[in-house]
């Protein structure tokens, strides 16, 4: 459950309510005297207060919070708060932290009120109000600080409020900060919490409801689950009016909360390996509770009689598994929470060096299509074969049909591209695609370099740039062919994902430097760009980006290293898809209708144990003069329209492709580069305390063999430990239970660096 937190910062709860009659003011005479900004002339200050709630004030594009109103009453009145109707027709613009002044002149303005509007959710569009005790004033400021879900503001209608009977005494408002308090679990241990009064006063604590007692500002909790609600309270004095606010959380009882894990490793393919090696199982596992109350402490693997524990990456967990035979083995996952609770996962898995080639089938017959099931996305898990140099190539083959639908096929060529989600959640393009003129094509691509991707149970997911003219139907197959590869690991590293404008005169190179450090690791490695021009017309010069021949560069350490000419010719259609109509014949930048676009392969491997900076430089002499961005462009004179917005637009995805005999984990050959023999590893020892079983484990690069030693606190050798490769040492268990309890450290160093941690013997 998500914490709702209650701040009332000033309530009449302290006067006698039945005594007050608390009723809106006249707003005929009212002004908006300011406003922080505003959208657009639809959306003006005054449409806050002109009774109409289909209008509203919207603070300006792209301002951020704070956003502030002001309005002059006409006359002074005995003001005792607002009433904010927000925005009634989307879910925005929601304000939330407030501020309210008041000031006789409109110039100087004393804080009297402010405090939370509370939210039901998105959907919620009722009043809400915050009230005060009586202030004469002439003007208010409404000051928002914080907003619901954006940076937006707006107010379909201002209420402002006055006291009839419990006129001003003369007391000014005070008003209460009081800290949030995060969510509980019900062992956990008493707490303080925090709230100051702008008059300065003192702040005294209660607990107006739940499983829980105060004493001072320390909270105690009784041991049962519940939500807590605490005043905070401030009595006042002569000079200041009482004031009050409220906060909540909730008290989880932990003990029911149970570790969510995943993994594409799969027992419905046996894992191929002509020669046993390491392979790479990746994991994925979280608890979902509030305010990170529990955590995934640990992820062990249990092959046989052996437990490992798995190494945490940056979104995912993985364990390099090398079988010790062929044959049948079962694997448990294991995954355990910081409240002791674990979930376990089996896979029942054959290894086995029978290999032979096979065509894999994921998409189906799936038909995507404007506003159908599948709305130009589609998403669905496959599972595929898993293996170790057991296959050298794999070609996908993309069937694409006219679907049983209004319309059949899409009139238009629509751009398209296929992903799988890697092991830390991020999707990886492996084809881009132009959908052909309204008929049926048949397509082929080599997608080797994505071999390691394409393994176990994965998430795919496909889209298509269509609006509602049709749809089309896909089927993927993969076709797995035996053999060895030169290399037997392989992993990509996304470099580019994302649009990018072209000849914008604003900003003429868009595409950010990538550093890359190409790990002396690998054996090979090269850069895979598919790069795809968009939008054309009179209004873009040269009919950018879509039929713009161009050449772009690919600097190395700002040294102009390749060339990237981006047009290819469309007839005949590279794929052999014939028959379209529309213009299917002209040649493009990067793509033709009915077509996948080919990639553009450069090679990494001179820079090979190297740091690089990687550059895209668009066609440097290119620029769009019809752009809004340039100032010299006058509609109807150098242009057509200089706002039309159909501006040039390349969509880019690149990749680093690796190649090594070590294994690559999520691109990454294991470890990093060694540098001058200085590198600090970072150890993990688990579990610390110890009975004297614990393991070691590091993320970081072999520096040759590794040498680990334990020593007394006075420096006393006691044990030492020699591992080929720190492969070899995460997947090793030790066993110091022969030694006395105490503290001890343990001390690791290669050629490449050392690295030391304390452990507890008890």
């Amino acid at each position: 459950m998500k914490n709702i937190y209650i701040l009332l910062v000033l309530l009449l709860s302290f006067q006698l309510n039945a005594q007050c009659d608390i009723t809106s003011i006249d707003n005929s005479s009212w002004v908006v005297t300011y406003t922080d900004s505003e959208w657009s002339g639809d959306y003006i200050g005054d449409y806050a207060i002109d009774g109409d709630v289909n209008t509203l004030w919207h603070s300006g594009q792209g301002i951020p919070y704070p956003h502030e109103i002001q309005v002059d009453l006409g006359a002074n009145y005995p003001v005792s708060g607002i009433g904010m109707l927000p925005r009634q027709n989307p879910t925005n613009a929601k304000a939330v932290d407030h501020e309210i002044y008041l000031s006789n002149d409109g110039v100087n303005w004393t804080l009297q009120g402010g405090g939370f509007f509370i939210y039901s959710g998105a959907n919620d569009t009722d009043l809400k109000q915050s009230t005060f005790y009586s202030i004469d004033a002439r003007y208010v400021r409404l000051v928002g600080l914080t907003g619901y879900a954006d940076e937006n503001m707006g107010i379909a209608e201002l209420e402002i409020y006055q006291d009839l009977v419990c006129s001003p005494t003369g007391q000014t408002n005070q008003v209460i900060s009081f800290d949030e308090i995060l969510d509980h679990g019900t062992e956990d241990d008493p707490f303080d919490v925090f709230a100051t009064s702008t008059s300065g006063l003192d702040v005294s604590f209660e607990i107006v409801s739940g499983p829980a007692t105060v004493d001072g500002n320390t909270i105690t909790l009784t041991g049962d689950p519940g939500i807590v609600e605490v005043k905070a309270v401030q009595a006042g004095d002569g000079t200041y009016y009482p004031a009050e606010s409220t906060r909540s959380f909730e008290v989880i009882d932990l003990s029911l909360y149970f570790p969510d894990v995943t993994t594409r490793f799969i027992d419905t393919y046996p894992l191929e390996m002509p020669v046993l090696r390491a392979y790479p199982i990746y994991i994925n596992s979280s608890i979902e509770i509030p305010d990170g109350l529990i955590e995934i402490e640990q992820v062990d693997i249990e092959v046989g009689a052996e437990t490992y524990t798995a190494i945490e990456a940056d979104g995912f967990y993985y364990f390099l598994w090398e079988p010790e035979s062929y044959g049948n083995h079962t694997v448990q996952i294991h995954a355990i929470a910081t409240n002791g609770n674990s979930t376990t996962i089996t896979r029942n898995i054959e290894v086995t060096n029978s290999i032979a080639s096979q065509t894999v089938g994921t998409l189906q017959d799936v038909v995507i299509e404007f506003g159908g099931t599948n709305s130009r996305w589609f998403y669905g898990t496959f599972t595929l074969p898993q293996f170790v140099a057991a296959y050298n190539n794999v070609n996908a083959f993309l069937e694409v049909e006219c679907p049983n639908i209004p319309g059949g096929c899409d009139d238009w060529d629509r751009w398209a591209h296929i992903d799988v989600k890697g092991p830390d959640g991020n999707w990886i393009q492996i084809i881009r695609y132009i959908t052909p003129y309204g008929v049926a094509c048949n397509h082929e691509l080599d997608v080797t370099d994505y071999m390691s991707l394409l393994q176990g149970e994965i998430e795919f997911r496909v889209f298509i740039d269509t609006w509602g003219t049709g749809g089309w139907q896909l089927t993927l197959n993969f076709e797995y062919g035996q053999g060895a590869p030169e290399y037997p690991y392989s992993g990509i590293k996304e470099v580019w994902d994302g649009s990018y404008s072209f000849g914008n005169p604003a900003n003429l190179q868009p595409v950010e430097t990538f550093n890359a450090n190409i790990s002396q690791y690998a054996e090979t490695s090269h850069l895979r760009i598919s790069n795809t021009g968009h939008a054309w017309g009179s209004n873009n010069t040269g009919n950018a980006a879509e039929f713009f021949n161009a050449y772009h560069f690919i600097d190395i350490n700002t040294v102009e290293t390749f060339v990237q000419h981006l047009w290819n010719i469309c007839n005949p259609n590279p794929d052999n898809c014939t028959g379209q109509q529309g213009t299917w014949q002209y040649s493009r930048a990067g793509w033709c209708p009915g077509a996948i676009s080919p990639p553009h392969i450069f090679d990494l491997t001179p820079y090979i144990g190297s740091n690089i900076d990687l550059d895209y430089r668009f066609h440097p002499t290119y620029q769009d003069y019809c752009h809004p961005n340039n100032p010299d462009c006058i509609s109807g004179q150098t242009c057509p329209d200089c706002n039309d917005g159909y501006n040039p637009i390349y969509y880019v995805d690149t990749h680093i492709i690796n190649r090594s005999y070590s294994p690559i984990i999520n691109g990454n050959l294991l470890g990093t580069d060694i540098i001058d023999n200085v590198i600090s590893f970072d150890l993990k020892v688990y579990p610390n305390p110890s009975t004297g079983l614990f393991s070691i484990y590091t993320d970081q690069i072999d520096g040759g063999q590794t040498r680990v030693t334990i020593h007394m606190v006075d420096g006393k050798l006691v044990k030492t430990y020699y591992f080929r490769s720190v492969v070899e040492l995460n997947n090793y268990s030790f066993d110091l239970s022969s030694l006395s309890k105490g503290i001890y450290f343990i001390n690791f160093e290669n050629s490449a660096g050392t690295g030391a941690k304390r452990i507890i013997l008890e």
